[in-house]
């Protein structure tokens, strides 16, 4: 097919735009997945188009390519969830906060922290100062603190740190446990850099933050309306 205007807006063009017109939809997905078998789907359209109509062995070639790495990226996701493995603990926090993402990808997020167990009085974070690590709460209770004054109170569930630690903020209030806890924490550090490339744990994990600062709210008034804290 010669390169001209006419043949650009040809029935035989036709396959190829098709082509770009989902890979630029796959660009908009918000899921890897979605995103990767769209660019197959787009690949498959390409390689007819290059093989067919434009008699190209160099595009089929590489958009031959573009397929096999995606399928290969595909089942290396799929074979690392089959292969995930939970703690009670750790299948809280899954199903609790993390619904959408994939096994693997979830994995992933808990083996970049650890799991502590801590004593009353030690301190999640402190009002004022950068927020070193993102705590969730599998057991026992935590004080929320302004001023020195009992505002809230965290319970098994509960993230501690989540509206700062993805900015490298100050905390907004001192956390305190207490009685003995079990927490799941990740580096503040180590947590950012994954969020950067990771999308959709990213997403994932922005979502449970804004479910879990919604429940601190409600729990909060309630707190406020039984006297228990000061309103």
């Amino acid at each position: 097919m010669e390169l001209t205007l006419e043949s650009a807006f040809s029935s035989e063009g036709l396959l190829g735009h098709v082509a770009y017109i989902v890979l630029v939809t796959s660009m908009m997905m918000r899921t890897l997945l979605w995103l990767r078998l769209l660019v197959i789907v787009a690949a498959l359209l390409g390689i007819a188009y290059a093989s067919i109509i434009l008699h190209d062995p160099v595009s089929t070639f590489w958009e031959s390519c573009l397929v096999a790495v995606n399928i290969f990226q595909i089942l290396r996701t799929h074979w690392r969830s089959l292969r995930a493995r939970f703690t009670e603990a750790e299948a809280g926090l899954v199903a609790r906060h993390l619904p959408g993402l994939s096994k693997g990808d979830a994995r992933v997020l808990i083996d970049a922290g650890q799991w502590a167990l801590l004593q009353d009085g030690d301190i999640l974070t402190v009002e004022g100062q950068a927020v070193t690590y993102l705590n969730y709460i599998a057991e026992g209770h935590a004080e929320v603190l302004h001023d020195g004054i009992v505002v809230a109170i965290c319970t098994p569930g509960s993230f501690v740190g989540e509206m700062t630690v993805a900015t490298a903020g100050a905390a907004t209030a001192t956390v305190r446990v207490a009685g003995p806890a079990t927490v799941w924490r990740v580096e503040a550090q180590t947590l950012r850099a994954l969020l950067a490339r990771t999308d959709d744990i990213a997403t994932e994990l922005n979502a449970a933050f804004a479910r879990n600062y919604r429940d601190k709210l409600v729990q909060m008034n309630a707190l406020v309306a039984q006297g228990i804290v000061p309103g």
